[in-house]
């Protein structure tokens, strides 16, 4: 691999920032909605509030009357008028729940506003949580560790944690009190995309004895307590639910991970790659996952040239270690065995779209065909890393961590494989 295969990589992974305009699709947006001439109240909960609510501040102007932003960090862009709460993530905590009681307690104040804009995007979940009683956060702990230990996929998370929730699953837009409210939402769900970005908040969810035993089951906690009580929670919540919604609510996507896809793929094209398109929707076991990735490398390395092999999604990984790392750390940590099985050399980029994998100042990873080498000069045990979940470590005594802080966007995560 040459340093301007690697450049090329990194560039491509982080060039689709400066095409994108955040501003213009919310505008789009709002225009279909047809509120530009409307009072607004705004809500923004998740990764990418501070950034979608200051495109609405740069449209909306006098027309924004408050605004309550739920973060997952202290300092950054806090619009005239506006409250901003800090939340935990990816568990929530003290902050979250301040954050669920608050919402609740803004969309009851008295307002002028004749609309209430949501502004969703993924984290939310974790950010602005109000468990059902009698389910606490301890227990949200507990699901979150039991779906990172089975492997489930982040809607059935979401399911659950809607069950459980007195905000999410549409709970929360029977406290509305405006006529009209819309979500533009900034979708990071490839498996069931905008429904189930941030646990359903502005969809309508109600979950049946059944659906929630089901669910249990899939992260094993059948026949335990905590069953007993998301149980409990899931029936007090369907008798909330029974509240009519007063506001006529609409549900708008601002921006999708097909959008992440085809902005990298033009840059890789740019360069002078021939592009092959993965999709924007990859998940599940991060080996199923690298598993199909080689056997298209294997063909399409048939052919002569630059080659850009591009996905964007979400991977599983089970975690069964205790060690250090991430979602792109992990993808890449695999990968890196697979790049040293080709002839040619080739280069292997996973970077998380918030800036974010999983540990805070870490973006992702890249690798090469010369990582599984350099690893073992430095008397690194590859396969203790990986049985330990402790791809952080690893990759950072190999120096080929991505730094990274919040973006602004929240579209899942990108992964190039690049080839001279």
């Amino acid at each position: 691999m040459t340093s301007k295969q690697r450049d090329d990589a990194l560039a491509i992974s982080d060039e689709w920032r400066g095409v994108l305009s955040l501003p213009e699709l919310i505008e789009t947006r709002l225009q279909r909605a047809s509120v530009l001439g409307d009072a607004i109240d705004i809500v923004a909960i998740g990764k990418a509030s501070r950034a979608m609510t200051s495109a609405c501040c740069e449209i909306l102007g006098d027309q924004m009357h408050r605004a309550l932003l739920v973060v997952d960090e202290a300092d950054g862009f806090a619009p005239p008028r506006s409250e901003v709460v800090v939340g935990e993530h990816p568990l929530p905590g003290e902050g979250s729940v301040r954050a669920g009681e608050r919402l609740l307690a803004f969309l009851a104040e008295p307002t002028d506003a004749t609309c209430t804009l949501f502004l969703v995007s993924g984290g939310a979940s974790s950010l602005c949580a109000r468990p059902q009683p009698p389910v606490d956060t301890d227990d949200l702990h507990e699901i979150f560790n039991a779906a990172l230990e089975s492997g489930i996929d982040i809607t059935t998370l979401n399911r659950l944690r809607a069950a459980t929730s007195s905000i999410a699953g549409g709970a929360v837009l029977r406290h509305v009190r405006t006529v009209r409210s819309i979500a533009l939402i900034m979708v990071d769900n490839v498996v069931s995309g905008a429904p189930w970005v941030a646990s359903a908040l502005t969809y309508d969810y109600e979950s049946n004895e059944g659906e929630v035993s089901a669910l249990l089951g899939q992260i094993d906690r059948l026949g335990t307590s905590l069953a007993l009580r998301v149980v409990e929670s899931s029936v007090a919540r369907r008798q909330s639910m029974r509240r009519p919604v007063t506001t006529v609510h609409e549900n708008f996507v601002v921006a999708q991970p097909s959008m992440l896809l085809d902005t990298a793929a033009h840059c890789a094209a740019q360069r002078g790659y021939r592009v092959v398109r993965m999709g924007s929707d990859l998940h599940g076991d991060v080996h199923d996952v690298i598993d199909d990735l080689s056997q298209l490398l294997s063909h399409e390395l048939l052919m002569p040239g630059p080659l850009c092999v591009l996905g964007v999604g979400e991977v599983t990984v089970q975690v069964r270690g205790s060690g250090s790392g991430g979602r792109c750390q992990e993808f890449a940590w695999a990968m890196a065995e697979v790049l040293a099985g080709f002839e040619r050399p080739g280069v292997f980029v996973a970077r998380a779209s918030d800036g974010r994998d999983f540990l805070p100042g870490v973006a992702g990873a890249w690798i090469d065909a010369s990582t599984t080498r350099k690893a073992q000069e430095l008397g690194i045990n590859w396969s203790d890393v990986s049985l330990r979940n402790d791809t952080f470590t690893g990759l950072s005594a190999l120096d080929q961590l991505l730094s990274g802080t919040s973006t602004g966007w929240n579209l899942c995560d990108l992964y190039i494989t690049l080839f001279e």
